[in-house]
């Protein structure tokens, strides 16, 4: 199973789309059950994403694997206490991968590597990587011979840019996690689209309307068929609210895969990147 659970959305109000806000813990205890029998065998989260390392702790089933990420590292908020906190409000003894939230401190400074590589030599972590926002950061980390065994990327049927190097990371062992499928809801919901910010994109709008209708895809089938086309990729990283979103989305992972057209393909960041979008 590709798909894994992204938790963003429990512990912050995030997603343009998201009209449900911070999902109570009933809906999120459905939503781990369901995704557990429904064979996902990964939840990604990360410290900075408000209580929601707690919240996965609280629903926590043996055999789910847990990915976190260490934010910005201070004297006293270290990768060491960083990870212990985590460890504690997850409830478990170890992690299947760590990663570097803010890839831009790493560059900087060597030993927080070294550092986090202790860490997973005493056996709290499996995996050590990063998350990377740009290809120039992963040219910059793989220059230092930081090779990681996790990378997470953003990657969707606009946004393109870490395609080039996938097949080198899938010959240096690396799990390819890609995130954002959906851009944050924007590709899933066609008002948004005509919102007055994004109606300069109305070209590539268009074309997205009208190969989802030539091959027959709904918004969802569309994002997933085109990311699940890449042997390469390891994890879809997903975030839902409900656990009907979830149904949604794995009844969808079901559909054809087949790569969007290149002309869907964008290098804008005012669009493909979030922060830069003028709401």
């Amino acid at each position: 199973m590709k798909i894994a659970l992204g938790t963003v959305q429990w512990g912050l109000n995030y997603g343009i789309s998201n009209l449900n806000g911070i999902p109570p813990d009933d809906e999120i205890k459905l939503i781990i059950d369901y995704a557990f029998e429904s064979g996902i065998s990964l939840i990604d989260t990360a410290s900075a994403y408000g209580n929601a390392e707690n919240r996965i702790g609280n629903f926590f089933k043996e055999k789910l694997n847990i990915v976190t990420k260490v934010a910005s590292i201070s004297y006293e908020n270290s990768i060491e206490n960083q990870i212990s906190n985590s460890l504690k409000n997850l409830k478990i003894n170890s992690i299947y991968g760590c990663l570097f939230h803010n890839v831009e401190e790493l560059i900087k400074d060597p030993t927080l590597w070294n550092a986090i590589q202790n860490q997973k030599q005493s056996g709290k972590i499996l995996k050590v990587g990063y998350s990377l926002y740009s290809p120039i950061q992963l040219e910059k980390l793989l220059e230092l011979n930081y090779i990681p065994e996790i990378v997470q990327i953003p990657f969707n049927i606009l946004d393109r840019r870490f395609e080039p190097y996938f097949g080198k990371l899938k010959k240096l062992g690396v799990e390819i996690h890609i995130r954002s499928i959906f851009l944050q809801g924007l590709l899933l919901d066609f008002e948004i689209m005509n919102n007055s910010y994004f109606t300069q994109w109305d070209n590539i709008w268009e074309n997205y309307s009208s190969w989802i209708k030539k091959d027959n895809f709904n918004c969802i089938e569309a994002c997933l068929s085109h990311v699940q086309s890449y042997s390469e990729i390891s994890k879809i990283v997903i975030g839902v609210t409900k656990k009907s979103e979830l149904e949604a989305i794995l009844n969808a992972s079901f559909k054809k895969s087949i790569k969007a057209p290149e002309f869907l393909i964008s290098n804008d960041e005012r669009l493909i990147n979030p922060t830069f979008w003028n709401l």
